[in-house]
């Protein structure tokens, strides 16, 4: 299924729930996804390290022996990520339900009315570029590396082209322990 490896069918609906949030924001926010609720979570080079609880998680955001750490507390067990902290910083939601991290993509999928004005869509999102996939039904924005993909994807929603807009998670490599 290399398909779904570049496409992850996976998504992050956005919809009118999202809480008005600045880039800065310390607390990861719950979204409605098609597996359930998940925690976006801020970038570490962008916050200080926190520590929050969310319902029944508690999520830990710290910077140890020169790697950005995101913990997760649930139930009694705890699921970590750790990236280089020399490198740069990542976006990641944490899933309660399957109790794991992915990578949030840089970028956006977008539903349009109008598929010839996706150029204007691109334009107002401060995006890098933006593909169209006429067939599938949907347009991809690449988004540039400080933009918040949760944040552009809530005011894409204000653009009378655009129709819906999800935010793609990146799905690791996993390795049986």
């Amino acid at each position: 299924m290399s398909f779904e490896r570049l496409l992850p069918a996976l998504t992050l609906v956005l919809a009118a729930t999202w809480a008005t949030g600045q880039e800065q924001s310390t607390a990861p926010r719950t979204v409605d996804t098609a597996r359930g609720p998940m925690l976006a979570l801020p970038r570490l080079d962008s916050t200080s390290p926190a520590s929050v609880v969310v319902e029944d998680v508690r999520i830990e955001m710290s910077v140890e022996a020169g790697f950005r750490v995101y913990r997760a507390h649930q139930d009694g067990q705890t699921r970590t990520v750790y990236e280089a902290a020399d490198g740069p910083a990542g976006r990641y939601a944490y899933d309660p339900v399957e109790r794991r991290f992915d990578r949030v993509s840089s970028s956006l999928r977008v539903r349009l009315t109008d598929y010839e004005r996706l150029d204007d869509v691109v334009a107002s999102a401060g995006a890098l570029r933006g593909k169209n996939y006429k067939a599938l039904g949907w347009a991809l924005l690449r988004l540039r590396p400080e933009q918040d993909p949760a944040t552009v994807a809530r005011s894409l929603l204000e653009n009378p082209l655009v129709v819906g807009a999800e935010v793609m998670l990146e799905e690791p490599i996993r390795v049986p322990q």
